[in-house]
């Protein structure tokens, strides 16, 4: 609570970790905090749900507008 106090009431960066880091009371996780805390861990299937969307409703509006997306050439100046 001390270090949401510090980002709420003072507007300060979290310093959250940096607490548990010193607290005698998490030294038997102190060597495994950061593959704990890895965000890799927190998504869920939000990278397969990602391209799931991708394949089944991205990639057919694309496919039936290929000829409207083809661009010759980007780098062409007309005056």
């Amino acid at each position: 609570m001390d270090a949401g106090a510090v980002v709420k009431g003072q507007g300060k960066p979290n310093d959250l970790m940096e607490r548990i880091r010193k607290d005698s009371k998490f030294a038997t996780v102190h060597h495994k905090l950061d593959e704990m805390m890895d965000p890799r861990k927190f998504v869920g299937r939000a990278p397969e749900q990602v391209d799931e969307f991708i394949a089944e409703e991205v990639d057919p509006v694309l496919q039936a507008n290929k000829e409207l997306l083809a661009v010759a050439n980007v780098d062409e100046v007309n005056v």
